[in-house]
């Protein structure tokens, strides 16, 4: 399986966060692979503005695939709680496009005997 992934903005993240978020998007790739082939995906990682000590990181995903274009983004004060949810959240938009149809139950109409 090879793997087309592609990060955008690594340059503002210190090498232990760097390292953090290639495990977790390394973990989650298989995930997405299974169910698009040949599909790239591209994480792209932004830092606000830091005044304080915190960082807030906002991560967004992309999946392309021949057949389909899915994103995702989630902002978050920590990298791997932005990481996993930014990943449900894209699990859920793959689940929404593809959703199968709900097929509903006719009821049955009452039919009173006939009387002899």
């Amino acid at each position: 399986m090879k793997q087309e992934i592609t990060y955008v903005g690594l340059k503002n993240l210190d090498s232990f966060e760097i390292s953090n978020l290639q495990t977790l998007v390394n973990r989650y790739y298989p995930k997405i692979h299974r169910h698009f082939s040949n599909a790239t995906l591209t994480v792209n990682v932004k830092i606000a503005d830091v005044t304080g000590k915190r960082k807030r990181y906002t991560i967004s995903l992309r999946v392309s695939a021949p057949s389909v274009i899915l994103s995702a983004e989630h902002m978050d004060w920590e990298l791997q709680r932005a990481v996993h949810r930014a990943f449900e959240g894209l699990k859920n938009n793959a689940r929404h496009k593809f959703k199968v149809g709900v097929v509903k139950r006719r009821k049955k109409k009452f039919e009173p005997l006939e009387s002899e």
